[in-house]
């Protein structure tokens, strides 16, 4: 791997490394009483400015590997200092040796995250990585190591891992990528969900790719045969951290529009389903060098403290009359629910809010799983289900409880919803309009799931 790095960006530290060699005093008093005396340390910061002027000429005559002792020769005498690490790093790149370039960047951008020369090279390198698609979900760690190397940091717990490269962190679940998180500005309190986009994509679907940063959380979803990298369709969903404080849906359009038009040749921009708070729109652009031409389809809605945003993509133009109704009215039918309800205690507003969600939802559930029962669908039923019930739905489970789903109704089987605490979490039981209980359900990775089969 070869990342380019031009020159002219090195030419002008010369001036710059008595300020910077100066400034890396942060030291707590326990480490001061480590340091060496007052003369000894300017001796060596004169030293590492000597070698660091000879590494940079060095560089400008294209001699990169005695660029690269002065520059190690600078940085055993001054570890602390983001830009000499920088400057290793350039020098390993023009000599080819981009593993050992990789490894000095992350130094740099850790010691001074404004460092923006570091910065842009770290990044340049995260493109590349990201180019080669093995940040996307599900790619096994062995695949992540050989590409990106080892960590800087090892994390693990229980089945989850966390590797950590500069200031990027890969959460691994089971042995595989599960999300990319930019920690750069990312405050705590937003990394947990209060609210949701509950919406429902079939089987052909999976997600490809997650992120989070310091403004947002992202989810791309691709068909089976596609990736990320390389689509004819896109499904995402978005949370924009606090906006929902700040702005309303109609607002953030607006803001999108702008954007977006600076940026493509936007041929259409329609509004679809107008409001202050929740509003649904389309563009189309045409082909450029930044993208091929393709067709959006976005729904903004404005939650409690964030922004939620859906959007599905096409690259297969023209998009037909029937699939943009289907896609409109898939956005249309998604809901802002409660995040984790199981994990967080619910006000008394909150619990009945759930309530009424999930009778409605409960219902529609109820009526697909009823016309599957009579079509014997198994692999359709079987999500609905905790894991451990899954292999008891079978053809002939599902045959014996024909005569039953026949006769049977939404509104009968889920007639109330009980809300009930469980240890730490919650579950939800499902009464019959007889006052029986139909089924437990309980939060599995932001969906409910029956604990008890309904149906003989």
């Amino acid at each position: 791997m070869y990342l380019h790095s031009p020159l002219s960006t090195v030419c002008l530290w010369t001036a710059l490394f008595s300020v910077c060699l100066t400034n890396q005093s942060r030291l707590s008093a326990q480490d001061q009483e480590n340091q060496p005396s007052a003369e000894t340390e300017q001796a060596q910061k004169a030293e590492a400015l000597k070698h660091a002027q000879q590494g940079q000429t060095f560089l400008k005559q294209k001699h990169w590997k005695k660029a690269i002792s002065e520059f190690q020769a600078a940085v055993k005498l001054q570890p602390e200092n983001s830009m000499l690490h920088y400057l290793l790093s350039v020098s390993y790149l023009e000599d080819s040796q981009g593993s050992l370039a990789w490894i000095e960047v992350r130094k740099s951008v850790l010691l001074d995250l404004k460092n923006q020369n570091a910065m842009q090279q770290f990044l340049k390198f995260w493109s590349f990585f990201d180019k080669q698609g093995v940040l996307n979900v599900g790619t096994p760690e062995v695949e992540l190591l050989k590409l990106l190397g080892p960590p800087d940091r090892k994390q693990e717990q229980g089945a989850d891992t966390r590797l950590t490269y500069g200031f990027m962190w890969l959460t691994l679940r089971n042995a595989s990528l599960f999300a990319v998180i930019d920690t750069r500005g990312l405050e705590a309190e937003y990394t947990k969900a209060l609210q949701t986009m509950e919406f429902e994509l079939g089987p052909d679907w999976r997600v490809g790719y997650r992120l989070m940063n310091g403004t947002s959380a992202l989810t791309e979803y691709v068909t089976t045969e596609e990736t990320v990298q390389k689509y004819q369709q896109l499904f995402s969903t978005q949370r924009l951290f606090k906006l929902g404080k700040e702005t309303s849906a109609e607002d953030m359009m607006k803001r999108m529009k702008t954007l977006i038009e600076q940026s493509y040749e936007v041929e259409t921009w329609t509004v679809i389903d107008d409001g202050q708070d929740d509003v649904i729109f389309e563009w189309k652009v045409a082909a450029s060098d930044k993208t091929p031409a393709q067709h959006e389809i976005n729904r903004i809605v404005r939650g409690k403290r964030d922004i939620h945003r859906l959007a599905y993509v096409t690259r297969k133009l023209p998009l037909s009359e029937a699939d943009r109704k289907k896609w409109i009215d898939e956005l249309k039918s998604a809901r802002v629910v409660l995040a984790n309800p199981g994990k967080q205690p619910l006000t008394p507003e909150q619990k009945a809010e759930l309530v009424k969600q999930l009778t409605t939802k409960s219902r529609e559930i109820i009526a697909l799983q009823l016309k599957y029962i009579q079509a014997g669908d198994v692999e359709s039923m079987r999500p609905f289900f905790t894991e451990r019930l899954r292999d008891r739905i079978t053809k002939e489970s599902l045959a014996e409880a024909k005569e039953q789903a026949a006769s049977a109704t939404p509104e009968e089987l889920v007639h109330s919803v009980t809300i009930e605490e469980v240890g730490d979490g919650i579950q939800a039981k499902i009464k019959m309009k007889n006052g029986r209980t139909l089924t437990t359900l309980v939060p599995v990775n932001r969906k409910w799931e029956a604990d008890t089969i309904w149906f003989k």
